[in-house]
């Protein structure tokens, strides 16, 4: 069966490129295996590429809500040992050196899990940059073969503009997150195009 008149095919691609999901790649894979795409395409590689994008997105994404969570609730709990000491307290002096130590307590579990949060920070600049690393090779071999006559070092200029964001630890997380999701979406749907060709 040819690739471009399977309708389960158009319409898994379809969702992909309006709003990708690990699932959605799911779905696109087991209807291009039933289409038959030849075993050594590109496209493969690039699914499986994206898949783990999302994949790992997603994990760090929610660890990182959660140690937000867990470190906004830490913060909460700081006036709560206040307040506690506060009531259950007959005298200023115990009352001063038992919210000291409730405070000190308190506030290095905070740190601690502000740090948790930091950590969750690297872990998703990581999955950035593996995207990166993957995206990079395969956008260069496939403008490489739509444009072979573009001297590599344009090439390369060119390609080094695309991922700048992605290499600024300034850039907002959301805005890599979009330029690597688009990335992935452009070469699977160019690939795919190959293919249908």
């Amino acid at each position: 069966m040819r690739l471009s008149e399977d309708g389960r095919v158009r319409a898994a691609l379809l969702r992909t490129l309006a709003a990708p999901r690990a699932s959605d790649l799911w779905t696109l894979r087991a209807a291009l295996l039933e289409a038959g795409l030849a075993p050594g395409s590109e496209v493969w590689s690039i699914l499986g590429g994206f898949r783990e994008f999302l994949e790992r997105l997603d994990t760090g994404t929610s660890s990182r809500e959660y140690s937000e969570l867990a470190s906004k609730l830490d913060i909460g709990a700081v006036g709560g040992i206040a307040l506690e000491q506060i009531l259950e307290s007959e005298d200023s002096g115990d009352l001063a050196q038992r919210l000291l130590m409730g405070l000190v307590s308190e506030g290095l579990m905070v740190a601690a899990t502000r740090q948790h949060v930091k950590a969750w920070k690297g872990e998703l600049a990581s999955v950035y940059r593996s995207a990166a690393w993957f995206l990079y090779e395969n956008l260069w071999r496939w403008a490489e073969g739509q444009k072979p006559d573009l001297p590599a070092d344009e090439r390369r200029k060119l390609l080094d503009q695309l991922f700048a964001p992605l290499h600024d630890p300034e850039s907002p997380e959301e805005s890599k997150t979009i330029l690597v999701g688009r990335l992935f979406q452009v070469l699977l749907a160019a690939r795919l195009a190959d293919e249908l060709d």
